[in-house]
């Protein structure tokens, strides 16, 4: 079954902070590095952090051990290990990550005003349509793109798959997907509430979703990585 995990995001101490760093890889390091703003670094590098965590947590690896490929899309995967899948979001405050046996995908995003009239471009007409009809517009907008984003991370093709190729289908019992008329199996979403502030939704391969999203801390992850001694990265 999927599992779901988020964190919100909290400031740490200098300090503190470059000895997280020293527990990425050195890809991951400069990626982090060249952030102009502290919290597009702080995001970036505690999402490696608790994907790490959830490995550590879940297989016999030590954090020196952990290392990851990426498709030519840039989606990651653990190297090393079958049957362990997972996929990472983050937005404004919040970080969430989804792990299964399978391939999952996620994404959280922060509602704020956005011009609605991009929906032609990146929606179908259906959802377009639908998005028009709408009493919370901006909300729904944000409902539709997680929901999307999550497929085209399950999918793992990035863009190439263009957002407006298929559509978000809402019934009584279920989100569904479909694409130039046919309905696409195998497939299952689902939705949480961890800030009414934000939009997330799962998309798994598994019909069967947690209840609940497990949250972490900062002050966890700190603990966990520096204040135990470690695992630190070579």
């Amino acid at each position: 079954m999927t599992e779901v995990y988020a964190l919100k995001l909290s400031e740490i101490e200098e300090e503190t902070y470059e000895k997280l760093l020293l527990l990425v890889d050195r890809q991951k390091q400069d990626k982090v590095k060249k952030f102009y703003r502290r919290e597009d670094s702080l995001r970036t590098l505690l999402a490696d952090l608790l994907v790490r965590n959830l490995v550590i947590e879940k297989t016999n690896l030590r954090n020196e051990e952990i290392s990851f490929s990426y498709n030519e899309y840039g989606k990651p995967t653990l190297n090393d290990v079958e049957n362990f899948h997972f996929n990472v979001s983050h937005s404004g405050e919040w970080i969430v990550c989804a792990v299964d046996s399978e391939p999952v995908g996620v994404d959280v995003e922060e509602i704020a005003p956005v011009d609605l009239d991009i929906s032609r471009n990146y929606f179908s007409p259906d959802e377009h349509s639908d998005l028009l009809s709408q009493e919370d517009r901006i909300a729904y907008f944000f409902t539709l793109w997680t929901l999307k984003e999550s497929y085209i991370k399950i999918v793992g093709k990035g863009l190439s798959l263009p957002l407006n190729s298929f559509s978000i289908r809402f019934s009584d019992e279920e989100i569904g997907i479909a694409a130039s008329g046919r309905k696409l199996d195998d497939t299952f979403f689902t939705q949480y509430d961890i800030d009414d502030k934000y939009k997330m939704a799962v998309c798994a391969q598994d019909k069967e979703f947690p209840s609940y999203v497990t949250h972490k801390s900062v002050d966890e992850l700190v603990h966990t990585f520096v204040e135990s001694g470690g695992y630190l990265y070579n």
